[in-house]
């Protein structure tokens, strides 16, 4: 590598440590867990002697993603074709961390999303009282304002936001006649078959397809 492609990349280096308060190349590797010599090999473009979990350090602390990193200190690898010390093997083990770095991406998102939905559905089972009854609570408070639920309606309004923001759909009105279903509803007085008429007591809930607790019905 040319001594003015390196000094480019040590400049910009410290412009990247200059955003996140770091003031010397000791301070910097100090701080990613790294050596020296791993700096060192960044300020010359040579990624690709790197460890995969070197880079991820260094674009931590930098508060880049490891593409970026990837793209600004090892372009000259994909890039200039005169240096004689730049081989095929050098651009595929650049290309090869690209890769497995987004898809160590997708896979941690596709586990974030999966470990949210678990969350959110373990966290609605633990609310089943409250769910279950505080509707029909709301509703009496609703028909009569003497009513002491009324009193508290304020303080339950950021559960409704909650469930909104967690896509949970309400299974069925409080006093409503409806088709009975047992895939959504509960008989908790008499006797009733499918399609019959019943009167909502206790609504249920649902996220997307998947029922959290069935609404409790009555004839």
């Amino acid at each position: 590598m040319s001594s003015e492609r390196q000094l480019d990349l040590t400049l910009q280096l410290k412009e990247l440590m200059q955003k996140v308060g770091i003031n010397s190349f000791k301070q910097l590797y100090r701080s990613t867990g790294t050596s020296a010599d791993a700096i060192g090999k960044l300020r010359s473009g040579n990624l690709n002697t790197l460890r995969w979990q070197t880079l991820v350090n260094i674009s931590d602390t930098l508060e880049i993603s490891v593409n970026e990193l990837i793209d600004t200190f090892g372009e000259q690898l994909s890039s200039n074709k005169t240096q004689p010390n730049v081989s095929k093997s050098s651009h595929q083990a650049l290309k090869t961390l690209q890769h497995e770095y987004q898809h160590l991406q997708h896979q941690f998102q596709q586990q974030r999303e999966i470990l949210q939905a678990e969350f959110q559905y373990q966290s609605l089972q633990t609310l089943e009282s409250f769910l279950t009854y505080f509707p029909t609570a709301k509703y009496a408070a609703a028909q009569n304002h003497d009513f002491p639920a009324s009193k508290i309606l304020p303080l339950v309004q950021s559960i409704d936001r909650l469930i909104q923001q967690w896509d949970v759909s309400i299974i069925g009105t409080v006093g409503a006649r409806v088709e009975y279903d047992p895939r959504w509803h509960q008989l908790i007085a008499g006797t009733a078959t499918p399609e019959e008429l019943v009167t909502v007591r206790y609504v249920g809930y649902r996220q997307d397809d998947k029922l959290i607790f069935r609404a409790k019905v009555s004839n």
